[in-house]
């Protein structure tokens, strides 16, 4: 199967499965959407400051206790997945960004003080995590002209702001920081791949889950890609889709200003249209200058 089947299949699957809930989640948290800002107060708010997308990949546990050198010099955003796993080390990000509209990403925030915390949300996000969430919440609806539940319910409350899906969270992570202004983008824990024991960090909600099990269920779905290094990984579909999404969006944003895309995971298959830099390097290099990302955000956000 090609590169354009896998994407119409990965699509169409998306659609089948979510149509509903997307409709019913936007439907519950309709009041809550009109009540608070959306993520374009954030456009432009931090030119050319670093901004780190941190993904719950395998590939974080090697560089996750650095990051904590970058506190105060950048802007950290994490998916939802990587939350407990930067916690455990000592490591506020600057936000938590979600993407799925189920239920079952509550399991990311539970146990977790959300209350001096930022969460971007989809429009369409379970409203059990907004009733658990503690802290402020930010809105953005998913650019998807393709899928017409997603374009109606965008064209029902128009003014909050939209971020552009990839397939995975990192994708509209990605954006969020592209909009905000953020320069370089560095990506962290962004595998897309299995090249160990398992498929997620260790330290996060589905560390225990392991490779050999995850390529029997997902038989069907399989793919091999080349990563970083030459090597052949295996892979899911979706994630190879959403590795094709990263480099057209690479080589075709335009926000009038440069953006340098730097891939610090230092593994996986993201490498067209970006950098390949150790993230050691990448903190030398950028993440020198302090910033006051809290007092910035407040403002940002009239708090």
């Amino acid at each position: 199967m090609n590169r354009d089947s896998h994407i119409a299949e990965v699509k169409t699957a998306t659609s089948l499965r979510f149509n509903d809930l997307w409709k019913k989640n936007f439907q519950a948290n309709h009041s809550a959407i009109s009540k608070n800002p959306g993520i374009l107060a954030l456009r432009k708010r931090f030119n050319g400051i670093p901004g780190i997308v941190v993904g719950a990949g395998p590939s974080l546990d090697k560089n996750i206790a650095f990051l904590k050198r970058a506190l105060g010099k950048s802007v950290i955003i994490s998916s939802d997945a990587a939350l407990k796993p930067l916690l455990e080390h000592g490591i506020n990000p600057s936000l938590v960004i979600s993407l799925d509209p189920q239920e079952d990403i509550l399991k990311f925030f539970t146990g977790v003080n959300t209350q001096r915390m930022l969460l971007a949300a989809p429009s369409i996000v379970h409203p059990r995590i907004l009733d658990y969430w503690a802290g402020r919440v930010i809105f953005y609806h998913q650019h998807a002209p393709d899928i017409p539940v997603l374009t109606q319910i965008q064209n029902l409350l128009p003014k909050i702001g939209v971020l552009t899906p990839g397939g995975t969270v990192l994708s509209v992570a990605c954006d969020l920081a592209f909009q905000m202004g953020c320069d370089p983008i560095i990506f962290l824990g962004q595998d897309l791949a299995w090249s160990g024991k398992t498929t997620h960090s260790r330290l996060g909600t589905a560390g225990d889950v392991s490779f050999e099990s995850t390529l029997i269920r997902q038989k069907e779905n399989i793919v091999y890609e080349e990563d970083i290094f030459g090597q052949r990984l295996a892979t899911l579909k979706s994630m190879s889709v959403s590795k094709e999404w990263f480099h057209w969006a690479f080589a075709n944003w335009d926000r009038g200003t440069p953006a340098t895309y730097l891939n610090c995971s230092e593994s996986g298959i993201l490498k067209k249209g970006c950098s390949i830099l150790p993230f050691r390097e990448a903190l030398y290099k950028y993440c020198r200058k302090k910033i006051n990302v809290e007092w910035t955000l407040k403002k940002a956000l009239k708090a």
